[in-house]
């Protein structure tokens, strides 16, 4: 009885705290490899393998706009060796995508943020506007104005829209396949303006490809500091970032959390790459605690919204 009691203990603690030399954690990214998120997930993979004592494998489960690799950590034993790499879109999948097949509230559970990455908005520079509160006077004189996207309900989409209900205009929503269909188009002069990730949208505003407006967010870009903020641009509601996260299926042992959210923190602070997160735009990470209050916070402030400009799918 002894022995039995023993052998269901050590079962345990094999379980509850992933890290043995054996361990394989998988790094499930859920869109298709190359992409920012696998990118984001490779730079941390050696670093969670020092933390962890344990193999750190990048699986990229790409498919339906990220819903297919997230309701495959979802439905994953949780026994803290399948990690989901989960972005902002995660939220706002959760409304704009009908049948979803697991409950993002129920199913899955937040365990770090990696960081945060500030939303730009650029218009082509045949447009004639070097400010945001020129681009809404045009909007609002009678001109037929166009964003370019992702796709319907992708976060390019909801910051299009969120331009839109800030600055009372009707701006053309034109969907593409992926963020550098857009920008291309966007150069060509087939729309007028796209908002996305600072670090993608950089080179082409060094270049003079595309004129840079506003930053998304209450204070400068690092990367292109001489852009205006929202709140100097006239439009302080215009908020919104770009963030990368980990979580785990929902019923994790907390000895396995707690073991996967100290080694996610140390790979993020580790110089080398601290150095190239920061590089890739991105900041501000957090724990699981302060995650998870981010996270609480981002359904109280998206699901309204996508609902009243018409992207939830939700009845």
């Amino acid at each position: 009885m002894r022995i039995l009691t023993l052998m269901l203990a050590l079962t345990s603690m094999l379980v509850a705290a992933p890290g043995a030399a054996n361990d394989v954690v998988r790094l499930v990214v859920p869109f298709s490899a190359g992409g920012p998120v696998d990118q984001v997930a490779r730079i941390l993979a050696p670093g969670l393998e020092d933390a962890l004592g344990a193999t750190v494998v990048v699986e990229n489960r790409g498919g339906a706009g990220g819903t297919v690799g997230t309701n495959y950590v979802a439905k994953s034993p949780p026994d803290g060796r399948t990690v989901l790499m989960a972005t902002s879109g995660f939220v706002i999948s959760s409304q704009t995508t009908a049948n979803l097949p697991y409950d993002p509230h129920k199913d899955l559970e937040p365990l770090a943020l990696v960081g945060q990455v500030q939303t730009l908005l650029v218009v082509r520079p045949s447009l004639g506007v070097n400010t945001l509160a020129e681009l809404v006077k045009l909007a609002k004189s009678g001109k037929p104005l166009s964003f370019g996207s992702t796709g319907v309900g992708g976060t390019m989409h909801v910051g299009g829209e969120l331009l839109n209900h800030a600055a009372g205009i009707q701006a053309l929503h034109v969907p593409y396949r992926g963020a550098a269909p857009a920008i291309t188009a966007l150069m060509a002069g087939e729309v007028d303006m796209v908002n996305a990730d600072v670090p993608v949208l950089q080179p082409y505003v060094k270049s003079g490809r595309v004129k840079a407006l506003v930053i998304y967010d209450t204070k400068h870009s690092v990367e292109l500091p001489d852009v205006p903020d929202a709140v100097e641009a006239g439009y302080p509601q215009l908020l919104m970032s770009n963030w990368y996260s980990a979580m785990v299926p929902a019923g994790t042992p907390q000895a396995a959390k707690q073991k996967l959210e100290q080694a996610f923190l140390a790979a993020i602070r580790r110089p080398d790459i601290a150095q190239r997160l920061s590089e890739a735009g991105l900041r501000g990470p957090m724990g699981t605690a302060d995650f998870r209050k981010k996270l609480d916070a981002e359904f109280e402030r998206w699901v309204p919204f996508l609902r009243d400009v018409g992207l939830s799918a939700k009845k």
